[in-house]
C-alpha cells in the first residue's frame, strides 16, 4: 500500500476503508461517465468566466468609473478572493464528501452578480463585487481537487478535463461580446448569473472525494502548505507571472478600444488565445511524460513573458490579437502545470487548501497587484507604459519559477495518492489473513498500546488481502 508506511495503524485503516468504499460504489463506465460529468461542469463555469473576464472592466467603465477607481475596486474584491479561496479549500479538506459546498459557492457568486447589475455606481457595488468574488473563488479549486482525485496517480490527465473549460471560453467570449453590443454592458450578467447557478449544481455530479486523508483542523491547513518550501517558492513565482498577466488582461479591453477595436474584436482577443490553449491542455499528459511537468511550467512562464513584449512594441489591434495565440499556449502550460505540481507536492490532507492558495496567488493576489498597482501605473504612464513594466516583471517570474521547480524534476508525489495503483493479484485472502492473525497472536503479550496497534494492523492486512482478491475475481470475470 504505497504512501501508508509512515502512517499510524488507525490512519491506514481509515485510508483502506475509504478505498474499499470508493471501489465498491464506483459506477460502471467510470471513464466516460466521469468525463461527461466533469466536462459539463467546466463548460458551464467557464462560460461565466468568459462573460466577466474580458468585459467586467468595460462594464465598470460604462458606469463612469475612472481607470484608477476600476483598479481599486478590482483590487479590493481580489482581497476577498485571496482570503476566501484557501478558506473554501480548507473547508473542503475538512468535509471532503460534502455536496453543498459547490452549490453554495455558485449561489453566492450569482447573488453578487445580481447586485453588480442592479446597484449601478452606488456604494453597494463594492459589497456586490465582494460577494461575487467570494463565490467565484471557491468553485474552480474545489472542482479541480475532485478531478485530480479521479485522475489517480497520473494527475496530468487533469489537463484534458480543463481543456473543455477553455473551449467554452473560446465560444463564449465573442458571443457575449455580440450580446453586449446589442443589449448593453449589463447584459453580460444574464450569462454570468445563470452559468454560476447551473455550474455550482453541475459540479456536484463530479464524483466526490472518498479516498482522502481527512484534515484534523481546517485552520492549520494553510500554514502547513505555506511552510512547505517547494510550494512556497513556487507560489511566489506564480504570483509574479500572473501579476504581469493580470496587468495585461485587465486593461487590454480599454487599450484595444483606444486603438479603435470593436467589442466583438475585444471578445476575440480574449478567446483567440485559447486556440492553442485547448490542444496544449488536452495533450498535456503526453507532453508531461516526454518532457516533465516542471520543464513545461518553466516553458509556459517564458512564453507568457515573451508574449508581453508585443503589447509594448505594437499598436495595431490585429497584430496584438494575433500575438494572443502565443499567450494561450503559455497560459495552458502554466495553469495545468501549476495545478499538477501543487497537487503532487502538497502535504497530506491539504489538497484542496493548496489549490485554494494557488488560485489565490494566480487570480486574487495577482489581480491586486496587476489591477491595483497596474491601474495607478496606467494612469501615470498610460496603458502602453504599464505593459513595458509588465515585461520586466514577467521575466522575474520566470527566474523564481525556475528556482522552485527545477530541483523537483523527477521527484515523486508527497500528497497521498487519490486512487492507488492496481494492487498485485492475490489468489485468495486466506493466506494473508492467517499471516496477519499470526502476527496479532504474537503481539498479545505486549503493552496495551502495542496490542491495539497490532490488532488494527492485522485488520488492515486482512482488508487489503480481501480487496486484492475481490479485484482479481472482478477482472477475471
Amino acid at each position: 500500500m504505497p504512501g501508508l508506511r509512515n502512517q499510524s495503524p488507525g490512519d491506514r485503516l481509515h485510508w483502506l476503508v475509504g478505498a474499499l468504499r470508493a471501489d465498491r460504489f464506483r459506477p460502471t463506465g467510470t471513464g466516460v461517465e466521469f468525463l461527461r460529468r466533469a466536462a459539463f461542469a467546466y463548460i458551464v463555469v467557464f462560460l461565466a468566466i468568459s462573460a466577466y473576464s474580458p468585459y467586467l472592466s468595460l462594464y465598470y467603465q460604462s458606469l463612469g468609473i475612472t481607470l484608477g477607481q476600476i483598479g481599486a475596486l478590482m483590487a479590493l474584491t481580489s482581497c476577498v478572493a485571496l482570503v476566501s479561496a484557501p478558506a473554501w479549500g480548507a473547508i473542503h479538506d475538512r468535509f471532503p464528501r460534502s455536496l453543498v459546498l459547490l452549490p453554495i459557492a455558485g449561489m453566492l457568486g450569482g447573488v453578487g452578480g445580481y447586485g453588480l447589475v442592479t446597484s449601478g455606481a452606488s456604494p453597494l457595488i463594492v459589497l456586490s463585487a465582494a460577494a461575487f468574488a467570494c463565490g467565484m473563488s471557491g468553485l474552480t479549486p474545489m472542482m479541480d481537487v475532485r478531478v485530480l482525485e479521479q485522475a489517480g496517480a497520473d494527475r496530468t490527465r487533469y489537463g484534458r478535463i480543463r481543456a473543455f473549460g477553455s473551449a467554452s471560453f473560446i465560444v463564449g467570449a465573442p458571443l457575449v461580446g455580440l450580446l453586449k453590443d446589442r443589449q448593453g454592458p449589463g447584459s453580460i450578467f444574464w450569462v454570468i448569473i445563470v452559468a454560476l447557478l447551473v455550474g455550482g449544481l453541475a459540479a456536484t455530479a463530479i464524483p466526490g472525494r472518498t479516498n482522502v486523508y481527512r484534515a484534523t483542523s481546517m485552520f492549520h491547513a494553510p500554514g502547513r502548505v505555506l511552510r512547505h518550501r517547494p510550494i512556497a517558492v513556487f507560489l511566489i513565482g506564480y504570483l509574479i507571472c500572473f501579476a504581469a498577466i493580470s496587468a495585461q488582461a485587465t486593461y487590454l479591453g480599454p487599450y484595444l478600444h483606444s486603438l479603435g477595436a470593436s467589442n466583438e474584436l475585444v471578445g476575440w482577443a480574449a478567446s483567440i488565445g485559447a486556440v492553442f490553449e485547448v490542444p496544449v491542455m488536452f495533450f498535456f499528459p503526453r507532453l508531461a511524460r516526454r518532457f516533465g511537468v516542471e520543464r513545461l511550467i518553466l516553458l509556459g512562464a517564458l512564453i507568457v513573458a515573451v508574449r508581453q513584449i508585443a503589447n509594448a512594441a505594437f499598436t495595431d489591434p490585429n497584430v496584438l490579437i494575433a500575438c494572443a495565440i502565443l499567450q494561450g499556449a503559455g497560459y495552458a502550460l502554466l495553469a495545468v502545470g501549476g495545478v499538477t505540481f501543487v497537487s503532487r507536492r502538497a502535504p497530506k490532507g491539504t489538497a484542496a487548501t493548496a489549490q485554494g492558495l494557488l488560485s489565490g496567488a494566480a487570480f486574487s493576489l495577482a489581480s491586486i497587484i496587476g489591477s491595483g498597482a497596474g491601474g495607478q501605473l496606467a494612469a501615470l504612464l498610460t496603458i502602453r507604459g504599464l505593459y513595458v513594466v509588465s515585461v520586466f516583471v514577467g521575466f522575474v517570474g520566470v527566474a523564481v519559477i525556475a528556482w522552485a521547480v527545477l530541483p523537483s524534476v523527477g521527484g515523486g508525489d508527497l500528497q497521498e495518492p487519490a486512487r492507488s495503483p492496481e494492487p498485485a493479484r492475490s489468489p485468495e485472502p486466506v493466506r494473508s489473513s492467517e499471516a496477519a492473525q499470526a502476527r496479532h497472536r504474537g503481539s498479545l503479550a505486549g503493552p496495551p498500546r502495542a496490542r491495539e496497534e497490532a490488532r488494527v494492523s492485522s485488520r488492515v492486512d486482512e482488508l487489503a488481502s480481501k480487496w486484492r482478491w475481490q479485484r482479481s475475481q472482478h477482472r477475471a470475470s
